[in-house]
């Protein structure tokens, strides 16, 4: 065979070979693991059923992040989202597929499928992440068993610059010991004239840009206060860093 078939054949091979290598959205394969990455994330991750979860993965999971390291097996991933995730029974993060990004890839060995490769982007707020999961086929279940997390970065957001200046008696009115649940409270005062929030010994000023509405001086958390019907704070919503969580003023 001449050089140029050779090339020719090799090319058109490549070409098939590619081609065959990702299912198309219609296909047993890709709806079967749509399927299962709602339930791990909307049932389990989302609404924290962390049963949901245990029935999804293999005792054995590997789960690399870039920026959180490498957690190995299932009570170690079980045990990390209910410390870090869960812990007042909902979560703190909300995560939302960007679906037209997902991608299925099977896996075949003698011509039997044994896995497939998903991948894809998903949002947590304002954060934007790839993923890219390995699900086993076993005794006709699919179960998680390696997933990298990586890619992570914030979404373009309006940086404010003009802030309201509020005297000390103004302010004085948030001031307060704000619970989100029994491991985390912020700490809010008035020093200097100016506000301040503090957990876990370290203290920022947030500023104030529009009504019972502040941000950190690094402008990661938007807070707003929540008044009650006669006007005086009852809690405080705070969201940054792709998190939503809500208190109670004690």
């Amino acid at each position: 065979m001449s050089t140029v078939k050779t090339i020719l054949v090799l090319f058109i091979t490549g070409l098939i070979n590619i081609t065959n290598a990702q299912v198309g959205e219609n296909s047993d394969v890709f709806k079967t693991l749509k399927v299962k990455d709602h339930l791990l994330f909307q049932k389990g991750f989302n609404e924290c059923d962390l049963n949901q979860i245990s029935l999804l993965i293999t005792n054995d999971i590997e789960f690399y992040h870039d920026k959180d390291g490498i957690t190995k097996s299932k009570k170690s991933f079980i045990n990390s989202m209910e410390k870090h995730l869960c812990f007042s029974g909902k979560n703190v993060l909300k995560r939302v597929l960007m679906e037209e990004t997902l991608e299925v890839f099977p896996l075949y060995k003698d011509g039997e499928l044994y896995a497939a490769l998903q991948k894809g982007m998903h949002s947590f707020g304002e954060t934007k992440a790839n993923f890219s999961h390995l699900w086993l086929l076993e005794n006709g279940n699919w179960k998680l068993s390696r997933v990298m997390s990586y890619n992570h970065h914030q979404e373009e957001i309006e940086v404010k610059t003009s802030f309201l200046k509020l005297t000390p008696s103004e302010l004085k009115k948030y001031e307060g010991v704000y619970e989100f649940s029994p491991e985390f409270s912020l700490t809010v005062f008035v020093k200097n004239g100016k506000l301040y929030g503090g957990s876990q010994g370290q203290d920022v000023i947030i500023n104030c840009y529009g009504k019972d509405k502040f941000i950190d001086e690094e402008q990661v958390h938007d807070l707003t206060f929540v008044s009650g019907p006669n006007g005086i704070i009852t809690g405080l919503h705070m969201e940054g860093s792709g998190m939503k969580m809500d208190s109670v003023k004690k």
